[in-house]
């Protein structure tokens, strides 16, 4: 029995300690209560000031000491005497995380223990920063001098900044496009006067990676208005339409951005596939991308691209020949042998569905051996693509093409059957 309450006693003790706040916190809860007494009292510039800074220090309190991208030793040496009531493993959008669980936070480390985010679990203060911003702002409004608000404001804006990356490091990209967005208002306030370029462009980044197409028109739009959207942004100003079903503008914003940034590549692809997706007249494109070459004649994804058009309008002689010299241009570029050995492969498919219909046994004979001609003249590119791969994926396709190719043609030659062989074993080998 003796024990028992010993143990007890110990629990108790214990148990004010996990409940407490740390200095920081209880500084922070009773400057906050103060400065709302004051305000009650006299609701001035200067009351206000205090009042935001107190909503500020109850945002920072549970978060001192946490800095992405330090280590788990760093950051435990820097949380002081925080205790830790456990640990466990979470996986978040596909990515495993170490997570410490602290009375007020959790904190999560990658594999390799680095300092991956943080999220708040108790909060001292509800929508701290909101009501920060608020204060400042009803300080400004009753006459605050600029010399005491901006260095408030531009820190209050680093806070924002601080957090939409603690949401992007987390892939929470719908929170960080709006953290990042705060810090571009925050910063726009007429004590900064400040343009916050980057917080407004990756406001519409995260937006996109969010998937709120709506969203990232709206962010992007101003940033076109402030005259600050290069060609990427353009590029995914259209896409976003695309997304919305909106076509016509996409095609309107592209053709535009083209103009302005003509060797933009993201404008480029887009503009190349949203004409290809809406089965566009492909003679407009060609014109795009013989503009585009005149300008980058070294570029083998522009000469590429133009085998692509060509490839879908089953010109097929064109193609190859603007595939091999996109080749010739880049010989490292995978693409490009691997899309003359789909060409060739594709044919073949083509003419199996002729020779299929053909009731003629001559013409039947005919076509058969016109296909394994256009099967033969696929395994170059294909081995030509599969040595240059890097790309697993890459080299896989191009070994599943050749292992099909060679067990048709095994019996013929001794190297088929050794090649069909080595591809067949890659695959197994690369499926393990």
């Amino acid at each position: 029995m003796k024990r028992f309450f010993i143990t007890l006693a110990a629990v108790l003790m214990i148990v004010p300690t996990i409940g407490a706040q740390s200095k920081e916190g209880s500084r922070a809860l009773k400057d906050l209560a103060k400065a709302k007494e004051a305000i009650a009292k006299k609701a001035d510039a200067s009351n206000y000031l205090k009042l935001g800074n107190a909503y500020a220090d109850c945002y920072d309190a549970p978060i001192n000491g946490l800095f992405l991208k330090n280590s788990a030793q760093q950051t435990a040496l820097l949380l002081k005497g925080a205790i830790k009531l456990g640990s466990e493993q979470k996986e978040i959008n596909g990515k495993t995380y170490n997570v410490d669980t602290y009375i007020d936070k959790e904190v999560y480390y990658t594999e390799q223990g680095v300092l991956a985010g943080y999220k708040v679990t108790k909060p001292l203060a509800e929508d701290a920063l909101k009501n920060c911003l608020e204060a400042y702002d009803k300080a400004a409004e009753l006459g605050a001098s600029t010399k005491d608000l901006q260095p408030l404001y531009v820190a209050l804006a680093k806070r924002h900044w601080d957090a939409a990356m603690v949401d992007y490091n987390m892939q929470d990209y719908a929170d960080a496009s709006k953290a990042f967005e705060m810090s571009y208002l925050v910063n726009a306030r007429p004590a900064v006067g400040a343009l916050d370029t980057n917080g407004l462009i990756y406001a519409g980044i995260a937006s996109v990676l969010a998937k709120d197409s709506k969203r990232s028109i709206e962010i992007f739009e101003k940033c076109v208005d402030l005259n600050i959207a290069d060609g990427d942004i353009i590029a995914m100003l259209a896409d976003s339409y695309k997304a919305q079903g909106d076509t016509v503008k996409c095609k309107e914003i592209l053709g535009k951005g083209f103009e302005r940034f003509p060797t933009n590549q993201g404008i480029l692809v887009s503009l190349i596939n949203t004409y290809l997706e809406t089965n566009d007249d492909p003679e407009k494109i060609i014109v795009v991308l013989k503009k585009a070459q005149e300008n980058e004649p070294t570029n083998a994804s522009l000469v590429y691209a133009e085998g692509n058009l060509y490839k879908n309008m089953k010109q097929y002689d064109k193609c190859i020949e603007l595939y091999r010299k996109a080749a010739e241009l880049n010989p490292t570029y995978v693409f490009a042998p691997y899309n003359e050995g789909d060409t060739y492969y594709q044919m073949a498919l083509d003419l199996q569905d002729k020779a299929s219909m053909e009731p003629d046994d001559a013409k039947f004979a005919e076509l058969n051996n016109q296909m394994n001609d256009c099967l033969k003249k696929a395994i170059e590119p294909f081995e030509r693509a599969f040595s240059i791969a890097e790309d697993p994926e890459i080299k896989r396709g191009c070994a599943e093409y050749l292992k099909q190719i060679y067990f048709r043609f095994r019996d013929e030659k001794p190297e088929y059957q050794a090649n069909y062989d080595k591809y067949h074993k890659f695959i197994e080998e690369s499926a393990n």
